[in-house]
């Protein structure tokens, strides 16, 4: 493993290949969890930000892409 030492400080310590990342038997180890309330936080915030994000217009650019894709894709049908 690699350790960034600063002033004679492990900051972090990184695996620098898969084996060690992975178990003795190859697989990988368990899924990390959080904390119910610091999930709980995560989910609010997200919702809020898509619920924001969703609420934009979307832009006139993008709207001008899925024409044309829908017009390929009707040129496609009526071949």
């Amino acid at each position: 493993m690699s350790t960034n030492n600063t002033d004679n400080s492990t900051i972090l310590d990184e695996p620098d290949t898969l084996e060690e990342i992975l178990n003795v038997n190859g697989d990988p180890g368990p899924e990390p969890t959080l904390p119910p309330h610091v999930a709980t936080f995560l989910g609010e915030q997200l919702q809020a930000f898509y619920s924001h994000l969703m609420s934009e217009p979307v832009p006139d650019r993008f709207v001008q892409l899925l024409t044309q894709l829908d017009g390929i894709e009707s040129g496609r049908d009526g071949e």
